[in-house]
């Protein structure tokens, strides 16, 4: 809501200072239009969509590569989040409209687009752009190219001397004349790549003073797509419910040392027992929901500034955090003199309505964290509602008086942390099967991590309490999380360097085993080189996980590597990947202090393992030792999936020649399908995988079908198989 007076003022600086600008802004649009340029961050586990103008998006990165066993989160960006630089709200009073210059705003709320701008505006020379270190590897899966596009222009030049790996930058200009410096960083390395960081630079170039100035921003995981979970699909009860959250802002006390907003999953209170961390029970009982969603403020000017040396950090902003849907917040306009429900919760009113337990700091006003309200329900807050809940995160910095030519810092990390998608399955198995014990050294043996006050589910069991327990210890986790995006701020972005990923791997499968060729001059040149590892899995299930087959140490350096997997099932379904290690030393100083003396590993991300390769047979020349597997065909039978056929319906011709036509009939003589089977000497493969589609395209039914072989030389054989779908 925005108030008008009529002053009877003429046009001031301000005004005279937009309308030329809409006009340009109009000229510029015609032409082309930098607001609407788009770019993705996807170097780590959080990918983030970024938007110039600092408006919401459309992204979706589940194809062609979304590693479900990795734990990544994307970010879509249908929303005004955080995550990216979305939503930027800035506020101050008594400022007056650029179209009708005799009216005055008594309260002006604008984000990055509104009916001034509706697409918002992007500052010339500011233009979006998307700079990484690390690009794809040249790749090839048994002797064919595995190519993806870029999702970022591959300079290591542009990024300087800083560690981040991805870079995205871009200026754009709020209606209130105020400039918005935006950078998004992100790391590869494996001990700082569940978080991302948000660098924003506000300059006033309006020419005049704004008073009461706010900046609100808010978050959350609700618009986001969790790479794990859909494969195998989880339905119904089971589904993730991303809106179905606790939250809370620790950094309100008197006592804490990081500001942090984090939400993570909460209890169904319309479903029987306790599903917190959501188990799904069809699929042993794992965790499918273990994770917590954060963003921690790491830097928040005390003031305005106009040299950077004079810019200092306030611990006491935000001044004003809540949570809720802002369409729920209770509020009466009456005992309002701004008369604005946005300004009434921007600047704090609503938290003073309803306040944060404990002592908070004096000129703050932090509002009540739901897993504290004394309820076993989230959505018992009166802005928080379980139909068609989005509950935001909300932090509100200021005021300050923002005089022209004066700039605002703040940075925040957003990140993705807590138990690892195999640490939930196990915690998940042993909770269904009552065998669960406690997590070491918690802090309350009765809510864990939790608020000492929290209220678990009315029924829930000790083993339910065991269970969320050990989710609690993803607020461990997201604290260690923020405090080392918290150093890597502090350290202006040096801390150590990834190790490259391998520029060439070949994957290929060989009568002799699965060859693994790669090639990483990169890594081997860092003076803290460590080595490789190769990990393996059999199928593409989000709940099958993958295992060391090759670890070495730093004196393994050479032009071209080659790892021969001898240790597989014939005809099943592998997946590799190639890390390079590197060593943090002990007395690194760049290092946060928990990672000294420890390994990090290229990022998973930039090896994107999406074609499988199965281990063949050797080819060899007497049809009658030709086998047909399964025979008899059962599309129900376990062990399929036990050899990583996540698509069940497949047969394997085993012990085949070298080269080989195979025609498959029914039993009444109908022609079903031609395969053509060929390998050369170097591979040496004697089997050929049919994927049990007919010549016209359709499934074959149950049935008995018969196959015959026949080589170039003339040599036939035949045998019989059976179908039951």
């Amino acid at each position: 809501m925005k108030v008008y007076e009529n002053h009877g003022k003429s046009v001031t600086g301000v005004a005279v200072y937009l309308l030329i600008w809409l006009l340009l802004a109009g000229l510029v649009e015609a032409q082309t239009q930098p607001e609407l340029a788009m770019a993705t961050v996807q170097m780590g586990r959080v990918w983030v969509g970024v938007k110039a103008n600092g408006d919401k998006g459309n992204f979706d990165f589940r194809y062609p590569f979304f590693p479900n066993d990795y734990d990544v989160l994307g970010v879509r960006g249908q929303q005004q989040d955080l995550w990216g630089g979305a939503g930027f709200r800035l506020v101050t009073t008594n400022w007056w409209d650029p179209i009708y210059p005799d009216s005055l705003h008594k309260v002006a709320i604008f984000g990055p687009t509104n009916k001034y701008l509706p697409q918002g505006k992007v500052v010339a020379g500011g233009e979006l752009t998307n700079y990484a270190r690390f690009g794809y590897p040249e790749q090839y899966v048994d002797f064919e190219p595995l190519a993806l596009p870029e999702f970022s222009t591959i300079d290591p030049e542009m990024l300087g001397e800083y560690s981040y790996d991805q870079i995205v930058e871009v200026t754009s200009e709020n209606i209130l004349g105020v400039q918005l410096a935006r950078k998004l960083m992100a790391w590869s390395q494996s001990l700082n790549d569940d978080y991302v960081i948000l660098d924003v630079e506000l300059t006033n170039v309006s020419g005049d003073t704004l008073p009461d100035f706010y900046i609100n921003v808010e978050s959350n995981g609700e618009n986001t797509y969790h790479s794990t979970g859909n494969n195998p699909t989880l339905r119904g009860e089971e589904a993730i419910q991303t809106s179905y959250t606790w939250q809370h802002y620790y950094g309100g006390r008197i006592g804490d040392s990081l500001r942090v907003f984090y939400e993570y999953s909460a209890d169904d209170p319309d479903i029987a027992g306790d599903d917190m961390g959501k188990p799904a029970i069809s699929q042993n009982g794992r965790l499918v929901f273990p994770k917590f969603v954060w963003y921690s403020i790491l830097h928040a000017s005390k003031q305005p500034y106009t040299n950077p040396a004079d810019d200092e950090d306030d611990f006491l902003q935000p001044k004003v955090t809540y949570i809720g849907k802002s369409n729920l917040i209770p509020y009466s306009e009456e005992s309002d003199e701004f008369g604005s429900k946005n300004f009434w919760a921007i600047r704090g009113a609503y938290s003073e309505f309803l306040p944060m337990i404990g002592e908070t700091w004096d000129g703050t006003y932090h509002g009540m964290n739901s897993d504290e309200y004394g309820s076993a329900d989230f959505s018992a807050l009166d802005a928080v509602s379980k139909d068609n809940n989005n509950s935001k995160l909300y932090s509100s910095f200021g005021p300050y008086t923002f005089l022209p030519g004066q700039k605002i810092r703040l940075v925040f990390a957003s990140g993705y942390s807590g138990l690892s998608l195999e640490k939930g399955k196990e915690i998940g198995r042993k909770w269904l099967n009552g065998t669960l014990e406690d997590p070491t050294d918690i802090p309350n043996p009765e809510t864990g991590y939790l608020p000492g006050n929290f209220v678990f589910p009315d029924g829930a069991t000790e083993m339910d309490r065991r269970k969320d327990r050990w989710i609690s210890t993803g607020i461990d986790s997201v604290m260690a999380s923020a405090s080392r995006a918290k150093w890597n701020f502090d350290h202006s972005y040096k801390i150590p360097l990834s190790p490259p990923p391998p520029s060439r791997i070949d994957i290929t499968g060989l009568g002799t085993g699965v060859e693994i060729k790669w090639i990483d001059a990169g890594a081997e040149a860092m003076p803290n080189f460590a080595g490789y590892r190769i990990m393996r899995r059999i199928s593409n299930l989000d709940s099958v996980f993958y295992e060391v087959v090759y670890n070495s140490g730093a004196d393994d350096k050479t032009a071209e590597h080659l790892f021969v997997d001898t240790t597989v099932i014939v005809g099943a379904q592998y997946y590799y990947y190639v890390q390079s290690k590197a060593r943090i030393a002990a007395d690194d100083l760049t290092a946060h202090p928990s990672t000294r003396g420890k390994t990090m590993y290229s990022n998973r991300v930039l090896h994107p393992n999406l074609t499988p390769v199965f281990p063949p047979y050797f080819s060899q020349d007497d049809l009658s030792k030709i086998r047909i597997v399964p025979n008899p065909y059962n599309i129900n039978d376990p062990l399929l999936r036990d050899v990583g056929w996540t698509d069940r319906r497949g047969l394997m011709f085993l012990n085949l020649p070298p080269e080989v036509t195979i025609k498959i009939f029914t039993e009444n003589g109908d022609w079903v399908q031609t395969l053509e089977h060929y390998s050369p000497p170097t591979v040496l493969a004697g089997n050929k995988f049919w994927d049990m589609i007919t010549r016209n395209q359709q499934v074959i039914h149950s049935g008995v079908y018969i196959a015959v072989f026949e080589t170039p030389d003339g040599q036939t054989a035949m045998q019989k198989f059976l179908v039951i779908r």
